[in-house]
């Protein structure tokens, strides 16, 4: 019960924070298939285009479901690791690299220090406003603050 309220609740944070963050519709004649989008994709990808373009408080509600959604993965992690010991079992986690890292980079940085980051990269390389923001947090932003760190 607890972990179908803890993924429901997951569920939302996530449509909460997509549905503040829309593109703009494709031209129709630029759309082959109406269930994807340009790139072949069937899954919107919130990228620079649309970041540049997005208000500060859209911005801080996307990162803040990210972050929601992996303080979530966290203490279920936690949860089944405690009752796994409880039954002397061996804990498993499973936290995603991308969980792990999000953690990790971003453990004392404000949403305001992460909104600069992105929007400064964007700026920096204008030519990649395709580029999906998710791939932006993670290749330039997390891995380099973790490659740092070691």
């Amino acid at each position: 019960m607890k972990k179908s309220l803890l993924r429901l609740g997951l569920a939302l944070v996530l449509a909460l924070t997509c549905a503040a963050a829309q593109a703009a519709p494709a031209a129709t004649s630029d759309v082959i298939d109406p269930a994807m989008n340009a790139a072949g994709n069937p899954v919107d990808q919130f990228t620079g285009e649309i970041w540049v373009n997005t208000s500060e408080s859209d911005k801080k509600a996307y990162l803040f479901g990210i972050d929601s959604a992996v303080t979530v993965e966290y203490f279920v992690n936690a949860k089944l690791a405690e009752q796994a010991a409880k039954s002397g079992k061996k804990p498993v986690y499973t936290l995603s690299p991308f969980e792990k890292g999000w953690m990790g980079a971003f453990a004392n940085v404000s949403r305001a220090d992460a909104i600069k980051m992105i929007d400064e990269w964007y700026a920096a390389h204008p030519t990649e406003l395709q580029r999906p923001v998710m791939s932006v947090i993670w290749y330039e932003l997390i891995a380099p603050r973790l490659a740092a760190k070691k």
